[in-house]
C-alpha cells in the first residue's frame, strides 16, 4: 500500500517553515522585510506575494467573498 500523503499546502516541508517564519517576520517588522527573507528561503514570489497580501488572496479563499 502507497502511504505517500498528498498534502498540497505541506508538500516541502522547508517551504512551509520558511513562509511561517516570513508571516511572522511582517507582523515584526513588516512586509518588504518579510518578502526579502521568503525570497531568499527560495519561497516562489508568487506565493510570498499571495500570503504577504493576506487572507483575502489566499488559496482557499472563497471567490464569492472576495467579490463581495
Amino acid at each position: 500500500m502507497d502511504d505517500t500523503v498528498y498534502d498540497e499546502a505541506r508538500a516541502d516541508w522547508r517551504t512551509a517553515q520558511c513562509v511561517d517564519t516570513g508571516v511572522k517576520v511582517s507582523l515584526a517588522d513588516g512586509v518588504t522585510p518579510a518578502l526579502e527573507f521568503m525570497l531568499t528561503c527560495g519561497v516562489p514570489r508568487d506565493v510570498a506575494m499571495r500570503v504577504l497580501a493576506g487572507p483575502r488572496f489566499g488559496r482557499h479563499a472563497p471567490l464569492a467573498e472576495s467579490r463581495s
